[in-house]
């Protein structure tokens, strides 16, 4: 941006303008950019435009073969006077009616883009004008109501990997994937550990994902704790949603994946007996809910996943109350056989 000194030293090289030869205004001339910038040939007297072409012009600024002689041939015109080059300017160009109060303009405004805005209000140009035809008329607005969206599913499918993770994922929590979709969705988190973090799956999208597609919850919390997330709400999701086979399937397969928090895996156990209790009238889903969470608390014992002589009192009590079906009797007998009961009243 211009300043505001180099405003006034154009100004001050202007009014210095008046007799000798061309070459004696080299000393005090500005640099060839500032004269570029701030001035408009159109608005200088004679004697300054011709200087100004002189040192800083253009062939194409040029309007008559004066101008274009002090541009093309500086060497020869750098002597010539002023005064007579002025006179020869003014036979050669009848339009010698200049006037400097555009540049004065420019060199009292603080800024050239004041200076600029002084100009244009106060020489301002009057053009003639035809009155514009008014056309009187009403729009009709067309208002279009869509009441459900319309789907479009001749597009290809986007075969972005982290694109085709969330898709699938979203349709896993409303409906069983294929098993080409599950394969897939579990190829594809394999590929990149940024796919597992960028799945953008919550807590609280768990229990749907777990409902519909129980495998792909398991491996999909195993991924997300090796990863390094932080499982713990994914884990207190687990124990607030309803006990269901799908649930008890996908503790069952991250027992044997990842080393389960003791914390959680009692409050889960003491759950899950409690639902078995509240299922005493119906007959049919008890006997099958005690044989699963049975064979399951056998298998933690036996993969020493569990401790029993901690959860002793939950799992006898367990035992005893549903002793007519066969898991549990088995239960009970394995945990005399390991000693618990004689190192709890220890």
């Amino acid at each position: 941006m211009i300043s505001k000194n180099q405003i006034d030293q154009v100004y001050d090289f202007l009014k210095s303008i008046n007799d000798g030869t061309l070459e004696s205004y080299r000393k005090s001339l500005p640099e060839q950019w500032i004269l570029n910038q701030v001035i408009d040939l159109t608005c200088l007297t004679p004697s300054q435009r011709i200087v100004c072409l002189y040192y800083a012009g253009e062939e194409t600024q040029c309007g008559n073969a004066l101008e274009k002689r002090l541009v093309l041939n500086k060497e020869q015109c750098g002597q010539c006077n002023l005064r007579q080059l002025v006179d020869e300017w003014s036979t050669s160009n009848q339009q010698n009616t200049h006037q400097p109060q555009s540049m004065r303009a420019i060199i009292q405004c603080p800024s050239l883009k004041h200076a600029l805005e002084h100009i244009l209000t106060t020489f301002s140009i009057d053009y003639l004008r035809p009155v514009p035809t008014t056309i009187q008329s009403q729009f009709n607005w067309i208002t279009l109501q869509i009441t459900d969206p319309l789907w479009d599913y001749t597009i290809e499918v986007s075969q972005e990997p982290l694109v085709r993770i969330k898709e699938n994922l979203l349709k896993a929590q409303q409906s069983k994937l294929s098993q080409r979709e599950a394969q897939e969705t579990i190829d594809l988190l394999n590929q990149d550990q940024r796919h597992v973090l960028d799945s953008g799956i919550t807590p609280n999208q768990l229990p749907n994902l777990i409902e519909y597609n129980p495998d792909l919850s398991s491996f999909l919390l195993a991924r997300i704790n090796q990863c390094g997330i932080s499982i713990h709400e994914y884990f207190e999701c687990l124990i607030q949603m309803k006990i269901s086979l799908q649930s008890l399937e996908v503790v069952n397969k991250l027992s044997n994946s990842i080393k389960l928090p003791e914390a959680f895996l009692h409050m889960y156990l003491t759950k899950c007996i409690q639902y078995c209790e509240e299922l005493q009238p119906k007959q049919q889903m008890v006997s099958r809910y005690v044989r699963l969470v049975a064979v399951f608390i056998k298998t933690l014992i036996k993969s020493k996943t569990l401790d029993p002589k901690k959860m002793f009192t939950e799992i006898q009590g367990f035992c005893i109350e549903f002793s007519k079906i066969p898991e549990a009797s088995q239960l009970f007998k394995q945990l005399k056989e390991t000693g618990v009961e004689e190192k709890q009243h220890q």
